[in-house]
């Protein structure tokens, strides 16, 4: 979308994002929508973006660039910021230049691990899908030294939850990868084991990980929610459709769960 070209009244509005063409409508019949500072009900007007103003319930009505929401399948070896002050590798280099200063990722994979990566400036979606409030799990695959079975004690560990600078994890989801236990270096064996976690603590999964002496030689975040990475190379990324970005939002309880949230920590101050 050129921001800049002239349009009609009504796709400028719908641009804008003030609403459906018929509330649109409805807006005009009701003198809402002003064209540099008279009442105009002609949704027919070209506007010029440079030149002309456009109010609504006297609000300047503004076009902004589409949303962005793209799934990275980040590398191994590779920081998850935008910018290093230390100058490593950044996934910076994985999007389009146009993105940087304006999206945010959303959680962290630490330098060594592989991976999901949602990378949006949809602040509402960021927040539930990493907000442990909201229940979100995501999928990570554990390379492990040792042949496992899904009745590992250790594994036991790891559902009900072990703690973690004094505070316990949630309980987790984990199994052992059917036809795992293969050769690895030498006389050693290696199982994949495939576990889920709806919070996100720092480095959470390698620290689960090492206190229940699982010894870890690769870590990959194989989904987010109900959003994988089928298909999609390292080191790439692809833009989300719609119905995937409504599939994260009820993951988290749709696009109104924040304010249910803020309404039910708000009850529950006031009983306190």
């Amino acid at each position: 979308m050129d921001l800049l070209l002239p349009r009609r009244l009504d796709k400028f509005l719908a641009d804008a994002r003030i609403g459906s063409r018929v509330h649109i409508e409805a807006l005009a019949q009701a003198g809402a929508i002003r064209f540099n500072g008279v009442v105009e009900r002609t949704l027919q007007r070209l506007v010029d973006p440079l030149r002309d103003a456009v109010d609504v319930h006297e609000r300047r009505a503004i076009i902004r660039p589409p949303r962005v929401y793209a799934l990275l399948n980040k590398p191994s070896g590779v920081v998850t910021t935008l910018s290093d002050p230390r100058g490593r590798p950044c996934i910076a280099a994985c999007i389009p230049p146009e993105w940087h200063g304006r999206v945010g990722v959303v959680g962290r994979l630490d330098k060594p691990t592989t991976g999901a990566l949602l990378v949006t400036d949809d602040g509402d979606l960021s927040h539930l899908l990493t907000d442990p409030a909201f229940h979100v799990w995501k999928r990570y695959l554990l390379t492990v030294r040792g042949e496992l079975s899904d009745a590992d004690p250790r594994l036991a560990e790891l559902r009900a939850g072990v703690e973690i600078g004094g505070k316990k994890t949630r309980p987790g989801r984990c199994g052992v990868v059917s036809g795992s236990g293969r050769p690895g270096r030498g006389d050693a064996r290696l199982s994949d084991v495939w576990l889920e976690i709806s919070e996100g603590r720092f480095r959470q999964v390698r620290r689960m990980a090492n206190l229940v002496k699982l010894r870890l030689t690769r870590l990959h975040r194989v989904a987010i929610g109900p959003l994988g990475l089928e298909g999609l190379e390292t080191g790439k990324w692809r833009q989300l459709i719609p119905a995937e970005i409504e599939a994260l939002y009820g993951a988290a309880g749709g696009r109104n769960a924040p304010s249910a949230g803020a309404k039910r920590a708000l009850i529950r101050r006031l009983a306190a």
